[in-house]
């Protein structure tokens, strides 16, 4: 049913664009134009009546396609074949059950209207009233397109940007892709029918026609630009997803418009409306010749939105990176960072203006504009050099096992089984065979492992790596054991890096801890949800010496600070303030964060994101926070921004 859905999206956004586009035109172009002129009384009718039935074409277009792409979704939703979605009216169901249905109920209905108009604006004393409600109604048929889109599926307050954002995508490409052909009617009109009166027509609706069109690729590029944030808004769910890649080519056929669009406007528009009769009428014909240019490419940019609609969108999908090459951006310094996002701009604006000189005529101010942008990439690659790293297919896999107790307690058991012999029991690639290999085996627990992505690590675990030293364990280990692999191995590395977390908040490294489960006054909860709430102190401690601390923790009743005691090594029948109840999977897990000589407890400040931003323990020259110290420094970490999850926050 897939071509179905695409030719029938296809076909449906085209004729609902040209429906709308040609009452804008009546409305805002072609009404006002020929009223200034009353020589061509009879010739503007005889326009509009070709307006009326291009507009007829495009209604019936746009109920057939309707029907198929209806008929479409039945088949897709109930996996039956066409004829049994028509022979057991699931069709039916689908139309009164789902909010597509109920869209394509509403969208039939200013359909309806729409007809009744063109009826009744055969009447000529009410046929601007009629043309305005039929314009109305367009405009309405095709902004409820949204609600059978992407738009429609983003909850909450966010989802709502989305569906204005594109209601305003759509309702942009019917001012101006929808308004391509009557404007080259129009053009065409005028050169057959020449003379000075025509040309004073052609002129008005010229300026007029940029008026319109530069307000709709304004909300074009606005609602563009929040639809792309939402459904691929990083490089690679971009580069890395079919979605994107075709996001990418829309965008690319987009610009190319803009261009035309560019050379109508700077060049050609104003030779119609101000230079002799002859030069007049070759750039009607350059125009029309452009204008028809301009409706194919944007009939291409229509037909990729038709595949589009059936993809999973790109922030949804696994992106597979196909470059050899990344940019870690948080590699670079703040200020950095500022100057390369000024480049861009600065890039950007030189593009515009080159684009803009070039279609003037001004060759020479386009080259000084090209120069300058070619200086800005130039000058962003110096900063930019330091972030580029080796990159794999998987660099960007989120990992499908979420990094939790659960899973890295799993693959400690997996470690043990088939990779403790090379890289040693503590990962410190001191195993068994080590000796005996030509490459040592990489430790484990130094810094560079936590600088890696988790896909590049699923990519050396799958592949192997060190030119064949390290075999691969694809054939080995399925997926997910891998990525439970990766997660003890993130974990231990961060538990041997708490010696560099210190009393004082870093917001530079953050060391994450996994996500576990437990258990106080019989409510079962999460570390993750108690993170919801804000900063957390996370206290881990054996043996009974603690137990006058956390004594003084519930005394000092840290209502806006949660704090969750584990005991690692349970041994008492005493339970102290703020101790909960974890297996022993949680208590073995957690005891990676403690270090020797701690005093028998450690205190982790975490942010948000379950990140250690400082670190206390009770054997340390400091010692533990008095009161006013902990909650300055749970205030501060409060105030850290949390990296956003995978997928900008889509997980798989």
């Amino acid at each position: 049913m897939e071509p179905l859905l695409v030719a029938a999206r296809t076909v449906h956004f085209a004729a609902t664009i040209a429906l709308a586009g040609v009452f804008a035109f009546q409305c805002l172009i072609a009404g006002p134009v020929f009223a200034q002129s009353a020589a061509l009384a009879a010739t503007s009718r005889h326009f509009a009546r070709r307006l009326d039935r291009l507009a007829w074409a495009s209604l019936a277009l746009a109920l057939l396609s309707g029907t198929a792409w209806l008929l479409g979704v039945a088949a897709n939703v109930s996996g039956r074949p066409l004829a049994a979605v028509l022979a057991q009216g699931i069709w039916k169901i689908v139309l009164s059950r789902t909010q597509f249905g109920e869209d394509w109920l509403l969208r039939g209905g200013c359909a309806a209207a729409i007809a009744l108009c063109l009826v009744l604006g055969r009447r000529t004393a009410i046929v601007q009233i009629t043309r305005w409600m039929a314009l109305g109604c367009a405009g309405l048929l095709l902004a409820a397109l949204a609600w059978a889109g992407h738009g429609a599926a983003t909850p909450g307050a966010p989802g709502d940007l989305h569906l204005a954002a594109d209601m305003l995508h759509l309702l942009g490409a019917g001012g101006w892709l929808g308004t391509l052909l009557p404007f080259a009617l129009l053009l065409a009109e005028a050169r057959h029918g020449r003379g000075p009166d025509w040309a004073l027509v052609a002129g008005r609706a010229a300026r007029r026609y940029t008026m319109l069109a530069a307000a709709s690729v304004t909300l074009l590029l606005v609602g563009g630009i929040v639809n792309t944030w939402f459904l691929a808004g990083t490089a690679p769910a971009l580069i890395g997803t079919e979605y994107g890649r075709l996001l990418l080519l829309k965008i690319g056929l987009f610009l190319g418009t803009l261009v035309i669009a560019a050379v109508n406007l700077r060049r050609l528009s104003p030779r119609l409306a101000a230079g002799a009769e002859s030069a007049a009428w070759r750039a009607a014909l350059w125009l029309r010749r452009n204008a028809l240019a301009e409706a194919g490419l944007g009939l291409a940019v229509v037909a990729i939105v038709g595949v589009l609609g059936i993809l999973t969108p790109g922030l949804h999908s696994e992106p597979g990176w196909p470059l050899p090459v990344r940019v870690d951006v948080a590699a670079l310094t703040a200020g950095a960072r500022t100057l390369l996002l000024l480049l861009i701009l600065a890039a950007a604006l030189c593009a515009v203006a080159m684009v803009a000189t070039a279609a003037a005529g001004s060759y020479r101010r386009a080259a000084l504009f090209a120069g300058a942008v070619a200086l800005c990439l130039a000058a962003g690659w110096l900063p930019l050099r330091a972030a580029v790293t080796p990159a794999y297919p998987t660099s960007f896999y989120a990992p499908a096992e979420p990094y939790a107790v659960d899973s890295v307690v799993r693959g400690a058991a997996l470690y043990r089984a088939n990779c403790a012999l090379c890289h040693g029991a503590d990962g410190r690639g001191d195993g068994p065979a080590a000796a005996t290999l030509t490459v040592r085996p990489a430790n484990l627990t130094e810094p560079h492992l936590l600088a890696h992505s988790p896909g590049d690590l699923f990519w050396w675990v799958s592949r192997g790596r060190a030119g064949g030293a390290m075999p691969g364990f694809a054939a080995v280990l399925r997926p997910e054991q891998r990525w439970d692999v990766i997660n003890f191995i993130r974990a231990r590395a961060v538990g041997a890096q708490m010696r560099a977390v210190g009393p004082e908040v870093s917001g530079g490294a953050a060391y994450p801890i996994p996500d576990f489960a437990f258990e106080r006054g019989a409510i079962q909860t999460t570390l993750s949800r108690t993170l919801r709430q804000g900063p957390v102190l996370l206290v881990l401690f054996a043996g009974p010496g603690p137990l006058t601390r956390l004594v003084q923790l519930a005394n000092w009743r840290l209502n806006e600070l949660p704090v969750i005691a584990v005991e690692i090594d349970p041994a008492e029948a005493a339970t102290p303030p703020y101790s909960v109840t974890v297996s022993r999977d949680v208590a073995a897990a957690l005891a990676l964060f403690r270090l020797p000589g701690d005093g028998e407890e450690t205190e982790l400040l975490l942010d948000r994101g379950g990140n250690v931003r400082a670190r206390w323990i009770a054997g340390g020259d400091g010692g533990l926070p008095d009161r006013a110290s902990l909650l300055a420094e749970a205030q501060e970490v409060a105030r850290l921004a949390v990296a956003a999850p995978s997928h900008a926050g889509h997980a798989h």
